[in-house]
């Protein structure tokens, strides 16, 4: 009975216009963000760069995350990004005294202090321009604020780390939010990698990961997005449609359980989306096999069905659960608004933090080719995550079920069904 159910929720599918869009939308979003893609070339000695690297050097986290205050508080702008936007912020007077009381607070020094290095900084930066004039022969206008050298600013002795991140969270609250003084930011401070850093690297790409884990999830960082959101489609369309067909006492009627409908459309519609991932997966698969095969180095042949049924299969269950269940309640495409919602807050807070990032957040990110100790370390948090997300997925499907079989012995009305009666009553 239920194969049979299911093979007939996916022939519908097969004739939905909303499905081919869902594939469209998976297509274009692959196509345009991911693609082809470079692959990493092994160092060598002598280059002039190996990039840069996370460090976990506390001391110069604090320089670096200082450097970058006291150049803001120069300027007096500041760069944020409280939801994934750029936003640019001036503080008043008050809000500028304040971050001037952190800088002291983290440096120890007096405000004439502070004015004698800014002249310095000054004086230092007005030379190297010059210099760059006269040997570079460059005009003024050629000349960006990154290309003059910046001083360090002395730090307080004795500061330690967590009251330094005591002093960011204050300056991050009073910009906003989504600054470079938030713990998110402080844990992505980068210094330059070494060449055996680098040569490390690319060791673990060819030997740990066999190059194709690492593309792996650098194609589930770039579905994941879209998987939050995309199903939730799938899943109010097909709720809605007995409805706009007319056909949902015909349902009632039927002998076979809530349980047998309500499961057969949900796995055919985690069929149905699961399909075209795997089917876009073979594009970056097909390129890993032959890098591999011309360096003569082995990979994981089921690297992308792994990673997509781990890491993927999770969105979307977990959205098409959030579909079924609030559509049922509501007979409405009310769980489009909710799963927006809960889509972009989990999308754009992320910004600042693009590789690593996973917690309770509903889209991990790991938009990074290589850097496997990262994810070693956030492997098990991922684990946790996943296996969270597909818990509450298997609740709501039961509840869909439970509020299904309610509507079907005439207990239970939905929101939408309250309103329209209440407003009845209230004309006659």
């Amino acid at each position: 009975m239920l194969l049979t159910l299911m093979k007939k929720e996916c022939a519908q599918y097969l004739k939905s216009v909303t499905y081919y869009i869902f594939c469209i939308c998976l297509a274009l979003d692959f196509f345009t963000q991911m693609g082809e893609f470079d692959v990493p070339t092994k160092p060598e000695a002598g280059w002039e760069s190996y990039g840069d690297v996370r460090t976990t050097d506390k001391d110069l986290i604090m320089q670096e995350t200082l450097n970058k205050l006291w150049s803001e508080y120069s300027t007096g702008s500041y760069t944020t990004y409280p939801i994934g936007f750029y936003k640019r912020v001036q503080l008043d007077t008050a809000g500028e005294e304040k971050i001037a009381q952190i800088i002291t607070n983290c440096t120890g020094m007096t405000e004439e202090e502070i004015s004698a290095f800014k002249e310095e900084e000054k004086n230092i930066r007005e030379s190297a321009m010059e210099k760059m004039l006269e040997e570079q022969g460059m005009e003024p206008g050629m000349i960006f604020e990154n290309d003059l050298p910046d001083l360090d600013i002395p730090m307080k002795e004795g500061l330690t780390f967590d009251v330094f991140c005591q002093e960011m969270k204050k300056a991050d609250n009073l910009l906003g939010g989504g600054s470079s003084y938030s713990e998110a930011e402080l844990q992505s401070t980068t210094r330059p990698q070494t060449y055996e850093e680098a040569l490390e690297e690319y060791n673990s790409f060819i030997k740990k990961d066999k190059i194709t884990n690492a593309y792996a999830r650098l194609f589930c960082d770039y579905m994941g997005i879209m998987l939050a959101m995309l199903p939730i489609f799938l899943a109010v369309s097909r709720v809605l449609r007995d409805r706009r067909a007319q056909a949902e006492q015909v349902i009632h009627m039927k002998s076979a359980s809530s349980f047998s409908i309500i499961l057969s459309r949900y796995l055919a519609a985690v069929l149905m989306s699961l399909i075209p991932v795997l089917v876009l997966s073979c594009c970056p698969l097909l390129q890993c096999m032959y890098y591999a095969d011309r360096i003569g180095e082995a990979y994981d042949l089921f690297a992308f069905v792994k990673y997509t049924c781990f890491w993927l299969l999770p969105h979307i269950l977990i959205t098409l659960s959030v579909g079924f269940f609030v559509t049922e309640i509501t007979d409405s495409v009310a769980a489009v608004l909710i799963q927006g919602i809960w889509w972009f807050v989990s999308v754009f807070m992320s910004i600042g933090n693009l590789v690593g990032l996973c917690g309770w957040n509903l889209v991990p990110r790991f938009n990074s080719v290589g850097d496997y100790p990262i994810y070693e370390q956030m492997k098990e948090q991922l684990f946790k995550n996943r296996l969270m997300y597909t818990a509450v997925s298997i609740v709501l499907l039961l509840l869909t079920v439970l509020v299904y079989s309610k509507k079907r012995k005439g207990e239970f009305a939905s929101v939408r069904a309250r309103f329209v009666n209440r407003k009845n009553k209230l004309e006659v």
